[in-house]
């Protein structure tokens, strides 16, 4: 253990006080980001909503808030633009809250217009065809790419293994074949290759070719690297910064990776 600390001391000689300093920033930042919040209530409160509208914004700006307490935020900002007759900005705020915290609730008391619109944007996202990438099995081809499509609606038309060799594109596209909820396809590779990397994302498209759901991003797409397909294993880390040694010839890597 004491090789490694000197280790990765000597390859960040400051981190112990980068990590200090960014403790003390978070720890300051908090109580601020509690007033900020409370200040923006009492501006509603007070029906000086364009004030509380600024507070609200300026709150959630601040980094490291928990989800349900962002939700709320959210939520009351977007119950704020709706009185304000901002009918887009309202249900975006009000998406923005129920993917935060899905049980987001209005508070007892609150108008019917307000809750219409939380139930009305609620039942939306419900109805909204969702991807999720399956987790492998280990007797599987690890090029084999498995996701469980959920779409009440049937609106998806179709959906796409997209891939590129690189996390920045170009990505092409793979149609996947569909079985009732799950979705297959299978990341290409060179002919006889045994060893690879592919950076992907599944997408769910419509008739018209719009994108209904996707799972990860071309910005932060999945990675997957691939050596001498015999024994591999799942891992949720990112090696940055470095060299990783692999102890034996045959692993495969599955992490989430944003190339920024």
């Amino acid at each position: 253990m004491l090789p490694l600390t000197l280790l990765l001391l000597t390859a960040a000689p400051d981190a112990p006080t980068r990590a200090a300093a960014h403790l003390l920033l978070t720890q300051a930042a908090a109580p601020d980001a509690r007033a900020t919040l409370t200040r923006a209530r009492k501006l509603s409160e007070e029906l000086r909503y364009e004030e509380a509208v600024v507070e609200y914004q300026r709150y959630l700006g601040a980094e490291g808030r928990p989800a349900t307490e962002r939700a709320q935020a959210l939520l009351e900002l977007g119950f704020i633009h709706l009185l304000l007759e901002d009918e887009p900005n309202a249900e975006l705020r009000t998406e923005e809250a129920l993917e935060q915290d899905a049980w987001v609730r209005a508070p007892a008391g609150t108008p019917a217009k307000q809750v219409a619109l939380l139930e009305r944007v609620r039942a939306r996202l419900a109805a909204r065809p969702k991807l999720e990438v399956l987790p492998r099995d280990s007797s599987e081809d690890p090029r084999r790419v498995r996701a469980s499509l959920k779409d009440p609606q049937s609106k998806t038309s179709q959906v796409l293994l997209r891939h590129a060799t690189a996390p920045d594109g170009p990505y092409r596209a793979e149609r996947m074949a569909c079985a009732q909820s799950t979705c297959e396809g299978e990341l290409p590779t060179l002919a006889n290759a045994t060893s690879f990397t592919a950076w992907y994302f599944v997408e769910a498209l419509d008739s018209q070719g719009n994108t209904l759901a996707r799972a990860a991003h071309p910005r932060a797409p999945l990675q997957l690297s691939v050596i001498e397909q015999r024994a591999w294993y799942e891992s949720p880390w990112v090696y940055a910064g470095g060299a990783a040694v692999l102890i034996g010839a045959a692993a495969v890597f599955f992490v989430a990776a944003d190339p920024g």
